[in-house]
């Protein structure tokens, strides 16, 4: 073994790593780049400009600097500390080096996770990523966890919900798991928030991919209930004269005033 081959392979501090990931993505900032990527939120953030495949990128050269010397324990410890940080692309480093080591994740991973989101997880783009990139993979590795998901679908805290459901998006998506998607969908037909709407909307897409006729049924079964946002984001794939009629036939039905009959949809 070189001595520079030694050098590199020498095991680094969780802080250790924590202070240097914070400074080198504070050297990678783009200030308008960052300045614009408001836009894409209602509640305000703070980023430092950073796209994501730079992101991406950034975080597989650390997986890779890690990986020889570093378990899964020293994984989660770093995701938390970088989870504690206030720009959005810091946070995201913290989950996308932790999806470098969860080749047997613990079920206890739950747990911490569900402790995450309610904590530090707090615009749709973090919890997606997060979903994505952990809990999908955790879901994959024990199955049998869908009803600690099912769970979370009653959480008080909204970015427990959404991750809940954006977990089983990739699941959906190849016709697995679609008796939950479908359970959690009915679950959700009271939910109050878009955010919501749009997350369960996508996972309805996603599982029509691999059953558009059980989608269908789906829609025209619950037809009034399913918020609009929801069934438009459901039916966006098929073609436009199924879904001009789909979003016809699951419109609520109008009901007359009793002031004016004016039908109102």
């Amino acid at each position: 073994m070189s001595e520079r081959t030694a050098d590199r392979l020498q095991p680094i501090g969780v802080e250790e790593a924590a202070t240097r990931i914070v400074r080198e993505l504070h050297d990678l900032a783009n200030p308008r780049k960052a300045e614009s990527a408001q836009r894409f939120f209602t509640e305000p953030i703070q980023a430092l400009g950073i796209d994501a495949p730079t992101s991406r990128s950034f975080a597989q050269r650390w997986i890779r600097q890690l990986k020889p010397t570093w378990h899964q324990r020293q994984a989660l410890a770093l995701c938390g500390l970088l989870l504690q940080q206030p720009p959005m692309e810091t946070r995201a480093a913290g989950f996308l080096i932790l999806s470098g080591f969860l080749d047997a994740p613990s079920q206890d991973m739950w747990r911490q996770a569900e402790s995450w989101l309610i904590q530090y997880l707090d615009n749709w783009a973090l919890v997606d990523g997060f979903a994505s990139t952990v809990l999908s993979p955790l879901l994959r590795c024990h199955p049998e966890s869908t009803p600690k998901l099912l769970c979370w679908t009653e959480s008080k805290c909204m970015w427990v919900r959404r991750a809940a459901v954006v977990t089983l998006v990739p699941f959906a998506r190849h016709g697995e798991h679609l008796d939950v998607a479908y359970g959690f969908v009915e679950t959700l037909l009271r939910e109050k928030e878009d955010l919501m709407h749009k997350a369960l909307g996508w996972l309805l897409r996603e599982a029509g991919k691999a059953n558009p006729a059980r989608l269908k049924r789906f829609l025209l079964q619950h037809r009034g209930a399913i918020p609009r946002t929801t069934v438009r984001y459901a039916v966006e794939r098929f073609p436009e004269a199924d879904r001009k009629r789909l979003l016809e036939q699951t419109r609520p039905e109008s009901r007359p005033t009793r002031r004016s009959g004016i039908n109102r949809g």
